[in-house]
């Protein structure tokens, strides 16, 4: 803009002022617009959890009338032997119960009983566990967990039970069991229309789904863990809101919709301890306003461009006179020969102090760049790739104690220093512990970060257990990790008397075991974050048993990311496919020929990444003597 004329830089100032304007105002009315639409949405959102609220009750409510009911009755009809009458007439006016189901049990009277009706000829699940809440009284009605039927087993159910107490008295001889199905329950919540794409389900006090429309998340998915990545709100306070049945609106994303943004409506069921969940598209709620807002925006435009090319004709009239004086005089105050490098009327001026000044730093650069510092750059560059060297141990080390322990390892930096590592060492007689790294980055930043890692891993292997290694060397790097730099890595601690691998794979590559009958099984578990994050983060463990013979590769990024000519990644699928053809070899030939694999594919590409592989193969004593 700084080499236009002052005619247009003045019409950019005063439309720039007027977009500033013109914005603010779009902003503000946006702004509170939206401000009463979310309240509209709330009103809305509670007329429609009213509705299925209402739909809901009649079969929870009503199921815990009925079961009530029976209960005052059954001592009566099974006194007279009517008993399986009377269920089969209930059940026959309720058809929003699945089963109802009768059990005395009076030691006192002598007598036992078990009646049941409906589509199962006993309870589907007969255990009391499923009636676990701890806060339910005795002698009052209660409803179990959700739980699938022993006969059909994709069928989702729910029993409420009561007691049947004695004639005038407080002692019970017996229970009612209501069994309603929670798949019917769902499929009427799947025909009520929420906006054109919205939809309802329900949770326990738990916040696990019992019914949704993906039956494949009921029972697997639960609102307040699952859910905190993709939900804006505070889901903690939204739970403890619930649990004191109240309504609170939220504001997310969702997993149904494909990750699209919705608002999530959520409201207490009575008597049940559930919550209704009702969830609407943001862009459905927004539509029209955003259509609005749209239109606003383009008249806005169009107006701000007829209002600039009016002010260019106005300013360049009354500025005219000026254009022509700056113009003479730059003719006299540049070189014969140089162009002229503004239409600024007044900048003309200080052109030729500006072309002066420009030469002059030129001049400084090139005088601190001289052949000097960089000669002492790339030798503090050797010194560091040196010293991280040093600290990575031999790539082929022997250990004259134990002979069951074949090892090679290779580290290639991309640049002259890098962010990979790999280490191995005993813990103590009998335990070695083998580790794989991948630092986020490159060059010195990532070498440095590589060291600090490398030195902690030593540190704290005070242990046994791969996944507290794991944890301490993770809460020492996120308490120094200032510039957010993060380590993926791998951990095993081999047990060379037995063959058994405890290990902690925190976010790194899936390693490889590979058996001395050709077959390849892949360490397919991750365990937790990668490294440096987020301190007192839990992290897991797994266990491996290596056989006579197994080889386990580890390796980073930088095998599998390398390209060749085409820019084709090297992968997984070739990374297997060449370990499949090195069984009965040593640790040594194995990591010598994938690294001679990678750079025939390479070609005359030059290394993208790190290039760090590790092979460990089980070798037992008694096989070694033999």
């Amino acid at each position: 803009m700084s080499q236009r004329g002052i005619s247009f830089r003045l019409n950019s100032h005063v439309s720039t002022f007027a977009i500033l304007i013109i914005s603010a105002i779009v902003y503000f009315n946006y702004h509170f617009s939206n401000k009463i639409l979310i309240e509209k949405i709330e009103e809305g959102a509670v007329n429609q959890s009213n509705f299925v609220i209402s739909k809901i009750s009649r079969i929870t409510i009503g199921t815990e009338e009925i079961a009530k009911n029976v209960s005052y009755q059954s001592l009566y009809y099974h006194q007279h032997n009517d008993l399986n009458l009377f269920l089969n007439q209930v059940l026959a006016a309720n058809s929003s119960i699945e089963s109802i189901h009768v059990e005395f049990d009076d030691q006192e009277e002598s007598y036992t009983a078990c009646i049941s009706t409906g589509h199962c000829s006993h309870r589907c699940n007969a255990e009391d566990h499923i009636f676990s809440d701890t806060t339910a009284i005795e002698d009052q009605g209660i409803w179990s967990k959700p739980f699938y039927c022993m006969n059909d087993t994709s069928h989702l159910l729910v029993t409420y039970r009561t007691p049947i107490f004695y004639p005038d008295s407080k002692r019970i001889i017996g229970h009612v069991f209501c069994e309603i199905s929670l798949r019917k329950m769902r499929e009427m919540l799947s025909k009520i229309k929420i906006g054109e794409r919205g939809y309802a389900f329900i949770i326990n006090q738990e916040g696990n789904y019992i019914t949704h429309p993906n039956e494949q998340w009921i029972l697997e998915k639960n609102i307040f863990i699952n859910q905190p990545g993709n939900f804006y709100s505070n889901l903690s306070e939204i739970e403890i809101k619930l649990k004191n049945d109240e309504t609170v609106i939220g504001h997310g994303k969702s997993e149904y919709l494909n990750n699209e943004k919705a608002w999530y409506y959520f409201a207490p069921l009575p008597n049940s301890k559930w919550s209704v969940i009702i969830v609407m598209p943001e862009k459905e709620l927004f539509k029209k306003i955003d259509l609005i807002f749209q239109n606003i925006i383009l008249i806005s435009g169009l107006g701000i461009l007829l209002l600039f090319a009016l002010n260019m004709l106005i300013f360049r009239r009354i500025l005219r006179p000026l254009a022509e004086i700056s113009t003479a005089i730059h003719r006299f105050s540049i070189s014969s020969g140089k162009e002229q490098k503004s239409k600024d009327e007044i900048k003309m001026l200080a052109d030729s102090l500006q072309d002066w000044q420009t030469k002059y730093g030129n001049l400084i650069k090139q005088q601190t760049h001289t052949a000097s510092e960089k000669l002492k750059l790339e030798k503090d560059l050797k010194s560091a790739r040196d010293i991280q060297l040093n600290i990575i141990p031999s790539g082929k080390p022997i250990f004259p104690d134990h002979p069951e322990i074949d090892l090679s390892a290779i580290l290639k930096p991309a640049e002259t220093i890098g962010g990979d590592l790999y280490d191995y060492f005993f813990i103590d007689k009998h335990h070695l512990l083998i580790a794989i790294g991948d630092v986020s980055g490159k060059g010195i930043s990532a070498s440095l970060f590589m060291a600090i890692a490398s030195t902690l891993i030593k540190t704290n292997s005070k242990t046994i257990s791969a996944k507290d290694i794991v944890s301490r060397v993770n809460n020492e790097l996120s308490e120094r990790n200032a510039h957010q730099y993060f380590i993926t890595l791998f951990i095993g601690v081999l047990d060379v008397r037995s063959g058994t691998m405890d290990y902690c794979n925190a976010a790194h590559n899936f390693p490889y075991i590979l058996h001395p009958d050709g077959s390849i099984d892949v360490l397919s578990k991750s365990h937790g974050l990668p490294l440096g994050i987020y301190k007192n983060k839990t992290y897991k463990r797994s266990k491996i048993d290596l056989k006579s013979g197994d080889l386990l590769l580890l390796y980073t990024d930088g095998v599998i990311n390398s390209m060749d000519s085409k820019s084709q990644h090297y992968g997984i699928d070739k990374l297997e496919s060449n370990l499949l053809n090195l069984v009965d070899l040593s640790a040594d030939e194995v990591v010598s020929r994938l690294v001679k694999s990678i750079a025939i594919y390479e070609g005359e590409n030059s290394q993208a990444d790190d290039i760090t592989l590790l092979a460990v193969k089980y070798l037992p004593k008694t096989e070694n003597q033999a």
